[in-house]
């Protein structure tokens, strides 16, 4: 064979592994798109996984959910990477905060720092309230329609101060005198709807301090005898004398008052049991 002949078989054969390589390269490529496909769990909703992508966190789809024996709940976006959290037949609007977790997960927490739900990588959806603290699977439902922003008449709002006064009484055996600030009163009607809200979420903290703290029952009639709700410069609660008063935040708008889980909180670390309080019991 001649050193010609020799140099165009070599050249053949380059040709023909550079083809076998690109064949192969190109099988190896669709394998890898064809694994990437992921299947979506249980609970998840249309076209969730279709969205996932490698090395990114799972997207969260607003809409209705059912948690079962822990509820049904909404769950809607709000303002930047926050979230509105609403369970079906209560009016408190949770705000959820977003925070990364391991292997491309998502925590949704309260204003507290506690988890609310965990979104997996498959974009399904945990619940963690405080009957359900080991969690419970959520499934989606479909869409919802957004909150409303409340708008409310003063004498609407006296109306619910009265109502959250007989309401504790009644069920809690517990006096307290609940009011809204005049300037609240005489305010536009937004400002009065925040102010329910305000008002509503601190009844329903002072019943969720009480569930879980019994003992703590003669320390609040001992030192509070009012709730007194007024604007304020943060959404916080304070003992004046024995008057606690719920401050909000008309222009924060759902971020504008505390949570009734920020209030039970706010009220452990207020109405702290002393060896003096325990000693009475």
């Amino acid at each position: 064979m001649t050193t010609t002949s020799r140099r165009g078989n070599d050249r053949h054969e380059m040709r023909t592994l550079k083809t076998v390589f690109t064949f192969l390269a190109a099988l190896l490529a669709n394998q890898s798109l064809a694994w990437a496909q992921i299947d979506p769990g249980p609970g998840v909703p249309p076209g969730m996984a279709s969205r996932l992508v490698a090395e990114r966190m799972s997207t969260v789809q607003p809409g209705r959910y059912s948690a079962g024996e822990n509820g049904v709940f909404i769950l809607e976006p709000y303002g930047t990477a926050k979230y509105l959290l609403r369970f079906v037949g209560h009016a408190e609007n949770f705000v959820l905060t977003v925070e990364r977790a391991s292997l491309g997960a998502k925590l949704l927490k309260y204003d507290t720092g506690t988890m609310a739900l965990r979104v997996s990588v498959w974009g399904g959806l945990t619940l963690y309230t405080q009957d359900a603290p080991q969690g419970a699977p959520a499934t989606y439902q479909g869409a919802a329609p957004p909150s409303q922003t409340l708008a409310i008449s003063g004498g609407e709002l006296q109306t619910a101060v009265n109502d959250e006064a007989n309401h504790l009484t009644y069920v809690q055996n517990i006096a307290l005198k609940f009011s809204a600030d005049p300037a609240v009163l005489a305010a536009d009607p937004e400002t009065r709807g925040r102010a329910f809200d305000a008002l509503t979420n601190a009844a329903l903290g002072i019943e969720r301090f009480l569930a879980a703290t019994p003992t703590a029952r003669q320390v609040l009639a001992k030192r509070v005898n009012s709730v007194k709700v007024a604007e304020g410069g943060k959404p916080t609660i304070a003992l004046v004398g024995q008057t606690l008063l719920v401050s909000f935040v008309p222009g924060e708008a759902h971020e504008g008052h505390a949570s009734s889980l920020a209030i039970q909180q706010e009220l452990a670390k207020l109405l702290a049991l002393t060896p003096r309080d325990v000693a009475i019991k």
